[in-house]
C-alpha cells in the first residue's frame, strides 16, 4: 500500500504544480497580448543596451586614439626642443609608455619606399584628423606587416603600426603602437544592431503569438474535422478565458447537434415504421382487386411511397449510418449493382480496375452508386461505368446519353428535393434526393462528386474516394 500512496502523492503534487503554473500564466487574450508586448519591449531594450555598449566602446576607442595622436604631437615637440642628441634619445625613452613606444634616431623607422596600402592611407588621414598639427609636419605611416619597417628587428615590431615624424634638423622621432590602427566600422555596426533588433523582436513575437494562439488553432481543427458519424472527442478546454469559453460552446454545440440528429432519426424511423404498416395493408388489399390495371397502379404508387420514405431517411442520415467502417472492394460493390440492372435488361457497361480497395461502409456506398447509376439509366437510357486511379484516389466515372444538365444548375441539383423540370419531370419518378444522398456519402468517406456535360452529349458524374492506404 505504501508504494501506491507514494505514487498518488507524487501524482497529486504534479497536478498541484501544473495547476499553480496555469494560475501564474496570464488567463485572457488581452493579458497574453500584453505579455507579448512586454517581452518584445524587453528584448528591444536588452538589444538597445547592447547597442549602447557597442557605441560607448566605439567612442572610447576614438577618444583613446585621439589621446595617443595628441601624445605623439606633444612628444615630438618636447624632443624637438632639446639640442643634444643624447638628451633626445633619453627623453624619448622616458616618454615611452605601454601603449606607445618612442625612439629618436637619425633615420626614419618607416622606409621612404614603403608600400602605400589602404591601411596606411586610412591611418594617415585619421592622424591628420585627430591631430591637425601633424598635417603641416612631415611624417610617415606604415605597418610592419606591410613591409614598412626601415630599421630594427622586424620581430620586435611585428603587427605594429609605425609612425615617423621628421624634425627640423632632419632627425626622426619614431613611434610604434598596437593601440592605434584598429579601423572603426561604426556604420556597419549600426546596421548590424538594427538587423539584430528586427530579428530579435520578430522571433520573440512569433514564438509568443504561436503559443498564445495554439488553442484557437485546435478549435479551428476540431471544427473542420467535425463529423456526425465519428465518436465524439471533446475539445480540450484550455487556454485563455475567451478560448476556454469558445471550446466549451463548441463541445456543447456538437453534443446538441448529435442529440438533435439522433432524435430526428428516431422520430423519422418511428414515422417510417408507422407508414409502412398501412402501406403493407394496402398492398394486401390491392391483391383482392379483380381489376389488374388498377392493382398495378396502386402497387406502383405504394412502391413510390416506400422509395420516398427510404430516400428521405437516407437524406436525414447525411450519408452516415451505424454500419462499421471496414476495407471493401468498391469494384465488387459496383459490379453487383450493374449485374442487378443487367438482369432487368438495362444497358450498363463496366470497365477499368478489377479491384478497387477502399475503407468505407458497404450499404452507404451501394446506396450512393445505386442512385448515380439509376439516374444515368433513368435520364440517359444507358450507362457506362469506369474505375481508374489517380494520385491515391479512386475515380469512378458514370456517363449517360441523356440531355445533360444546364451549367447554371450544376450546383443546384445537389440541393435536397431539387428536380429539373426539363429533364427530370414527375413522370420519371424520384424524390430529388439521389444526388444529395450520393454527395453526403462521398463526403462521409473523405471523397467528392463532380458533374460535367460530355462534349458528345450526356452527363458525366465523377465520384472520388481515397484508395485504401492513402490519405484523403
Amino acid at each position: 500500500m505504501r508504494p501506491n500512496n507514494e505514487r498518488e502523492h507524487v501524482r497529486d503534487s504534479g497536478k498541484r504544480g501544473h495547476a499553480l503554473v496555469e494560475r501564474l500564466w496570464p488567463d485572457t487574450v488581452a493579458s497574453r497580448a500584453i505579455l507579448i508586448l512586454v517581452a518584445a519591449l524587453l528584448a528591444f531594450h536588452l538589444l538597445g543596451y547592447w547597442a549602447y555598449r557597442v557605441g560607448v566602446e566605439s567612442l572610447a576607442t576614438a577618444a583613446r586614439d585621439r589621446g595617443l595622436a595628441e601624445h605623439i604631437v606633444s612628444i615630438k615637440r618636447a624632443i624637438a626642443s632639446l639640442p643634444a642628441a643624447p638628451e633626445r634619445d633619453r627623453v624619448a625613452h622616458d616618454l615611452s609608455s605601454a601603449s606607445l613606444e618612442v625612439h629618436w634616431s637619425k633615420v626614419s623607422l618607416v622606409l621612404g619606399t614603403a608600400p602605400v596600402t589602404e591601411r596606411t592611407r586610412v591611418m594617415e588621414a585619421r592622424l591628420k584628423e585627430l591631430a591637425p598639427d601633424l598635417a603641416a609636419e612631415s611624417f610617415r605611416v606604415g605597418f610592419a606587416d606591410d613591409g614598412g619597417l626601415g630599421t630594427g628587428d622586424a620581430d620586435a615590431y611585428r603587427h605594429m603600426m609605425l609612425v615617423s615624424v621628421r624634425l627640423d634638423d632632419g632627425s626622426w622621432v619614431n613611434f610604434s603602437s598596437s593601440a592605434l590602427g584598429a579601423t572603426q566600422h561604426v556604420d556597419w555596426s549600426v546596421i548590424a544592431v538594427t538587423i539584430c533588433f528586427g530579428v530579435g523582436i520578430v522571433v520573440v513575437a512569433l514564438l509568443l503569438l504561436r503559443w498564445a494562439t495554439r488553442p484557437l488553432r485546435d478549435l479551428a481543427i476540431a471544427a473542420e474535422r467535425f463529423s456526425l458519424d465519428q465518436a465524439p472527442h471533446p475539445l480540450p478546454e484550455r487556454g485563455p478565458v475567451e478560448v476556454r469559453r469558445a471550446a466549451h460552446a463548441f463541445n456543447t454545440m456538437r453534443e446538441r447537434i448529435q442529440r438533435l440528429v439522433g432524435e430526428r432519426m428516431q422520430a423519422m424511423a418511428a414515422v417510417s415504421h408507422d407508414l409502412r404498416t398501412p402501406i403493407t395493408r394496402l398492398r394486401l388489399r390491392s391483391e383482392l382487386l379483380d381489376d389488374d390495371a388498377t392493382r398495378r397502379l396502386i402497387d406502383a404508387d405504394l412502391g413510390e411511397m416506400e422509395q420516398m420514405i427510404d430516400a428521405t431517411l437516407d437524406y436525414l442520415r447525411g450519408g452516415t449510418s451505424g454500419e462499421a467502417v471496414r476495407p471493401i472492394d468498391l469494384a465488387s460493390v459496383i459490379e453487383t449493382i450493374i449485374d442487378e440492372h443487367l438482369d432487368q435488361g438495362h444497358r450498363v457497361g463496366f470497365s477499368g480496375l478489377a479491384s478497387a480497395p477502399v475503407l468505407g461502409r458497404v450499404l452507404s456506398l451501394k446506396r450512393a452508386f445505386s442512385n448515380l447509376i439509376g439516374n444515368a439509366l433513368k435520364y440517359g437510357g444507358a450507362a457506362e461505368v469506369t474505375i481508374t486511379e489517380a494520385d491515391g484516389l479512386l475515380v469512378v466515372a458514370i456517363e449517360d446519353e441523356g440531355p445533360g444538365i444546364p451549367p447554371a444548375d450544376m450546383e443546384r441539383v445537389f440541393h435536397p428535393f431539387v428536380r429539373l423540370e426539363e429533364s427530370r419531370g414527375r413522370q420519371t419518378g424520384g424524390s430529388g434526393l439521389g444526388l444529395t444522398i450520393a454527395l453526403a456519402v462521398a463526403r462521409s468517406h473523405d471523397g467528392a462528386i463532380a458533374l460535367e456535360n460530355r462534349p458528345e452529349g450526356g452527363l458525366r458524374v465523377t465520384f472520388f474516394i481515397p484508395r485504401l492506404g492513402h490519405a484523403a
